[in-house]
């Protein structure tokens, strides 16, 4: 989304003709995407080989056809500016930018990689490819690459965006005779829903019936299924519901359908669904991962705490349900006064002038 708005606000509002590279996929919806799309000064050229995308032999194919097809059109075309965004995209971006002279910008989305057993080669490949490789510009969404030893000297710190005026377009019928919470996004161990389902285990059954409350769930991915198994060992049924992938205007009426927003992540670099929530005036509960800090703090806008600690994520979901009509309103106020900041008009406009100082 964020690649996808940078390109369109390019093309619209600098006069920039801007061609994005990516893969050919079949979705897990089994729908394809393999068509290149043109939409006056923006192109989409979709690479050959077509490939699900969790497919390490396609992933590694592709990357040659890339390479390929972007030194061809790079030399037809002459691009200003080459931009990569992390990962393996810095491979055709290196190569292509070394053989026309063309300046390389990598974008990190994502700084805390798990150092676990089932991920620790690529944990050590990705911190190869963030610090070791040099390149005309580094962006970073999160501070935490400040934590590292890096060989780019260039590093600049953007945090994702969000379209406030498509927010702004959505109204919904909230009930406020029941407490909804939301969790949006992928369901994989790096986003730590367990601990959500075992902070919810430990909360008083009477409480949860007393105020209505509700855990929706929008996501979907490899670990959905071993969700339910563990919601259906606590007896949680009733308090859980998954609403699948949600997208547009769906996704922005389902954060304000709900009145609090959580997101237990295990790591993170700079979460766009956390900027989602406050631009739908919702107060948060996040973890004290990636640069969460930078945005929540207690008690004044929502609760930031450890991650991996079920016990903690409890108590913060007690005293939000403990907490009156008056200072919910306020912390909404608060959190969509900070998304204002952090329009994503105003973050492509930073990347743009990133660009024309590179350039000079």
């Amino acid at each position: 989304m964020h690649v996808k708005y940078l390109c369109e606000w390019l093309s619209r509002n600098h006069d920039c003709f801007v061609d994005l590279f990516v893969r050919k996929l079949i979705w897990e919806d089994r729908k394809k995407y393999t068509k290149n799309e043109h939409h006056g000064k923006r192109n989409v050229y979709r690479i050959w080989p077509t490939t699900k995308f969790f497919t390490l032999w396609g992933r590694l194919l592709c990357l040659c056809t890339t390479t390929l097809s972007l030194l061809w059109k790079t030399i037809i075309k002459r691009y200003d500016i080459i931009h990569a965004h992390a990962y393996v995209s810095w491979l055709p971006a290196k190569i292509v930018g070394f053989l026309t002279r063309t300046p390389v910008v990598y974008t990190v989305h994502w700084t805390n990689c798990l150092d676990t057993d089932r991920r620790w080669f690529f944990y050590k490949l990705e911190k190869i490819l963030v610090t070791w490789i040099k390149y005309d510009l580094e962006i970073s969404v999160s501070h935490k690459i400040f934590d590292y030893k890096n060989k780019n000297k260039n590093i600049v710190i953007l945090h994702n965006g969000v379209d406030l005026h498509r927010y702004d377009s959505v109204s919904v019928h909230k009930k406020h005779n029941w407490w909804n919470f939301v969790f949006v996004w992928r369901f994989d161990r790096q986003k730590g829903l367990e601990y959500l389902i075992e902070a919810v285990n430990m909360i008083d059954r009477n409480l949860l019936e007393r105020k209505n409350v509700i855990f929706n769930l929008v996501g979907g991915w490899e670990l959905m299924n071993a969700y339910k198994k563990l919601i259906e060992k606590y007896k949680l049924e009733k308090y859980f519901v998954f609403k699948g992938k949600l997208f547009g205007d769906d996704l922005i009426s389902e954060y304000k359908r709900n009145h609090v927003f959580v997101l237990p992540s295990l790591a993170e670099g700079q979460p766009l669904t956390l900027l989602e929530a406050m631009a739908s005036k919702l107060p948060v509960i996040v973890t004290d991962v990636g640069d969460n800090s930078y945005f929540v703090k207690n008690h004044e806008n929502g609760y930031i705490l450890p991650s991996a600690n079920a016990w903690l994520l409890k108590k913060s979901i007690q005293s939000i349900l403990d907490m009156d009509v008056k200072d919910l309103n306020l912390i909404s106020q608060t959190n969509y006064k900070l998304a204002q900041k952090y329009s994503r008009d105003n973050v492509v406009k930073d990347t743009y002038n990133q660009y024309t100082t590179l350039i000079k």
